[in-house]
């Protein structure tokens, strides 16, 4: 649980700094991670998206990610 956790908090804090797209957190969140990874972290990253998304954590606007209230 608490990686999950610190997961779902930097890609937040991802989204905050200016992260837009999928592709964006994944560079930022997954920056020290050999890029081969990227589209399974793209993946794990979608479900975070969605849950931030259903909680109202994040908002999704046009494919375009913000955090409410920003």
């Amino acid at each position: 649980r608490a990686h999950r956790a610190a997961r779902l908090a930097q890609v937040t804090d991802a989204v905050a700094a200016g992260a837009r797209s999928l592709d964006d957190v994944v560079a930022r969140v997954y920056a020290d991670v050999d890029r081969a990874l990227w589209p399974a972290a793209r993946v794990s990253v979608q479900a975070q998206v969605d849950y931030l998304v259903q909680t109202r954590l994040l908002s999704r606007d046009a494919d375009a990610l913000s955090v409410p209230g920003a």
